[in-house]
């Protein structure tokens, strides 16, 4: 087999460690990854800008040519794979599709509720495979006239995600995540109810100022990543699952990752997340108040959330939530079946 790979892919990027057990999984003859970080840091910052909100200019016009130079003529895919194509226009999935390849789109991301791209909009026609992690989304991908639709759920690395941390070593909340009203609310509650919080993320300054005389809130900067997140989810013993209200989200990466870093998840209760987990596994509520009741509870009986930890530990990882399974998953779907000696 012959895997082309079209995405950001530099170093620590989620799309960089889907493309990398991408590869594991198919042990393709020929991988061949086309970066497009290159086209966007080498593009001046004012463009960069213009860009992201436009979907037009000159970032538009670099990657768009930097990856058609990139493919190897006259090779022929058995497999292309864009990852997070906002930026990829019709006549370049329209290029690629023509060289009789089958081409497949991947977004961890809102497409239509946010994160809206005309260029990705006009391209839908020619990929032969869409893939989403937006159940609310779907109908929406049908509409725009999306071949191929295949939902699978969000996910968790193995390599990052998992226990750093026994029980006992374990203290406090964390939330991980973008500042938004819902989320400094629920922040507030339990700050101001002195339960110590580890906060990190964009957004968050104006708030932590307002508390900056409360002691039991520590802010870790705008941003955690790679093992440094995982050591931090991992460290405490409640993780907030707190879903974006900037759109209808059912689920997130922290509804797996939490667990994986054998650490209780505190999430809102729905469909999807009394889907994954039960009332032994996960901590569910229906508002902020009754969220912070909970938190307080098990805060103060730790023999409980011990056992609910362990529970939604085994559980995220029985439930093959891992990203190389979900994958899997998904290529099964297209009639693409992963190596059997690839162990997970």
């Amino acid at each position: 087999m012959k895997v082309l790979y079209i995405g950001q892919y530099k170093q620590g990027s989620t799309t960089r460690m889907r493309g990398e057990y991408l590869k594991q999984l198919l042990q393709p003859a020929l991988y061949t990854v086309v970066d497009m970080s290159i086209p966007i840091t080498s593009t001046p910052r004012i463009f960069r800008s213009f860009g992201w909100r436009y979907n037009k200019g000159p970032l538009i016009a670099n990657i768009n040519n930097y990856i058609r130079a990139a493919v190897p003529e006259p090779e022929n895919f058995d497999l292309v794979w864009v990852d997070k194509g906002v930026f990829l226009g019709p006549s370049l999935i329209g290029f690629l599709k023509n060289k009789q390849n089958r081409v497949v789109h991947y977004t961890p991301d809102t497409a239509f509720s946010y994160n809206r791209s005309t260029l990705f909009f006009g391209s839908l026609p020619y990929y032969d495979y869409c893939v989403t992690t937006k159940s609310f989304e779907l109908d929406a991908y049908r509409s725009a006239g999306a071949n191929g639709l295949i939902y699978c759920t969000q996910g968790y690395d193995p390599a990052i995600h998992k226990s750093y941390h026994g029980f006992a070593e374990k203290k406090g909340i964390v939330f991980v995540g973008l500042c938004e009203a819902y989320r400094e609310e629920a922040i507030a509650r339990l700050v101001e109810k002195n339960m110590p919080v580890l906060l990190s993320g964009e957004g968050w300054g104006k708030f932590v100022r307002s508390y900056q005389a409360k002691k039991n809130l520590v802010f870790a900067g705008t941003g955690l990543f790679h093992e440094v997140y995982g050591k931090a989810i991992s460290g405490s013993l409640i993780g907030l699952g707190l879903l974006s209200k900037k759109f209808p989200e059912m689920h997130t990466t922290r509804t797996f990752e939490i667990p994986a870093c054998s650490t209780a998840l505190a999430t809102e209760s729905n469909a999807e997340t009394r889907s994954f987990y039960n009332e032994e596994e996960a901590i569910f509520f229906n508002d902020l108040q009754e969220m912070s009741e909970k938190i307080e509870y098990y805060i103060h009986h730790t023999p409980e959330l011990e056992n609910l930890t362990a529970k939604g530990y085994q559980k995220v990882h029985n439930g093959q939530f891992d990203y190389k399974n979900l994958l899997s998953g998904v290529l099964s779907k297209m009639d693409i079946h992963a190596d059997p000696a690839v162990s997970f």
